[in-house]
């Protein structure tokens, strides 16, 4: 199988190291504002045996972006991954998008065999990358979908979403009552809050009219929460931004949520050059007193996401207080051109049980 005449030329493969649980290899990347690039890393590919292969990302702070080519995995620096053919597959945080659709020209796409789907939250906590590695060597080319409609490529992938509802026999749109905490865009001593929308006025099919939403801000980590108070988001003309610390609709270089037709973003990931992050909560609303209490890693940003955000990898917080990320183990096909590979996602922790350090088990499936 031959990648495009765009990729890279030669491989300097990414740091692996073999597991017992849900240890891996620190793999710094280098971050370069230039040409495309291969970064350096120490070790080979970690070779499972039996064509099964490991790689260890660092995710924490930027987007770590790697090339697969047949049986090996090289991390690349890449200078604008809109235009770039040099990637297929990125990682930051918990975010994890494929080179196509809208994040890139490559064309790749995923599917999901999601075989850990109906799996108890006991049962996620149990498993291991050994109890796992039957199901990752089961899959063979025969698990490869013909159906085009099969494979999902990447679209943008809001913090927020599912924050309304839509009934199809009323045709009424109404909030969902989903609640978030929110750190806001700044990147020293952020702000917090707690945010909900209440009510919608004015909706059409094009965008959700004047939207009333419920806030209030925490000016510190740890700090008590102010008082709550509304504010009334017209986006019937267009994009709005809001600024959280001052309750107002501010300018495109000073902000922390924007709203656009049915979409909230969030300045931070690909909307946005600033630090905010939103966590969907199941406390109610009146209920939370600490909108910074979640760990810093799980406050995710806006992304490009097809397969990985339709069918999560990783089940969050199970036993309701460690906010722990739990890999599901699920096995994920990932296409471009020819090519096809099979991922299992294993662990979201380094050996120092740091987050943000990513680990997929990965092999070609070859065509048949």
């Amino acid at each position: 199988m031959v990648k495009s005449t765009e990729r890279t030329s030669g491989i300097m493969r990414v740091a692996f190291r073999s597991w017992r649980r849900i240890g891996a290899v620190l793999v710094a990347a280098t971050v370069v504002a230039a040409c495309d690039s291969e970064t350096t890393g120490p070790n080979p590919n970690e070779n499972e045996g039996d064509g099964i292969f490991t790689f260890t990302v660092d995710a924490r702070t930027t987007w770590a972006y790697v090339d697969l080519d047949g049986e090996s995995a090289t991390q690349v620096t890449v200078a604008d991954p809109a235009t770039s053919t040099t990637w297929d597959i990125a990682f930051f945080g918990t975010n994890v998008m494929l080179n196509g659709g809208a994040a890139g020209p490559g064309g790749v796409v995923g599917h999901c065999l999601c075989q850990n789907a109906d799996a108890t939250a006991a049962q996620v906590m149990a498993m291991t990358l050994e109890s796992q590695r039957p199901a990752f060597e089961a899959v063979t080319a025969a698990a490869i979908p013909t159906d085009e409609s099969a494979w999902e490529d990447d679209a943008l992938a809001p913090a927020i979403t599912g924050w309304y509802a839509y009934d199809f026999v009323t045709h009424q749109v109404t909030p969902s009552g989903r609640v978030w905490k929110i750190r806001a865009a700044e990147a020293d001593d952020p702000v917090y809050a707690k945010f909900r929308v209440t009510s919608l006025a004015n909706a059409s099919q094009a965008n959700a009219g004047e939207i009333t939403i419920e806030y209030a801000v925490q000016p510190g980590a740890g700090e008590p929460l102010g008082e709550t108070k509304t504010a009334v988001i017209d986006v019937r003309s267009g994009r709005v931004y809001f600024d959280l610390a001052t309750g107002t609709v501010s300018d495109a270089g000073d902000w922390d949520l924007a709203f656009e037709g049915y979409t909230i973003r969030v300045n931070a990931g690909v909307s946005g050059s600033g630090t905010a992050g939103a966590v969907l909560e199941t406390t109610p609303f009146e209920e939370i007193d600490d909108a910074s209490d979640a760990p810093a890693s799980v406050y995710a940003a806006d992304a490009f996401g097809g397969v990985f955000k339709s069918h999560p990898w990783y089940r969050y917080n199970l036993t309701g207080n460690d906010h722990l990320i739990w890999p599901t183990f699920d096995v994920y096909l990932v296409r471009r051109g020819d090519e096809v590979y099979k991922l299992q996602i294993v662990s979201y922790y380094s050996a120092a049980a740091e987050a943000r350090f990513i680990t997929v088990r990965f092999a070609p499936l070859a065509d048949e």
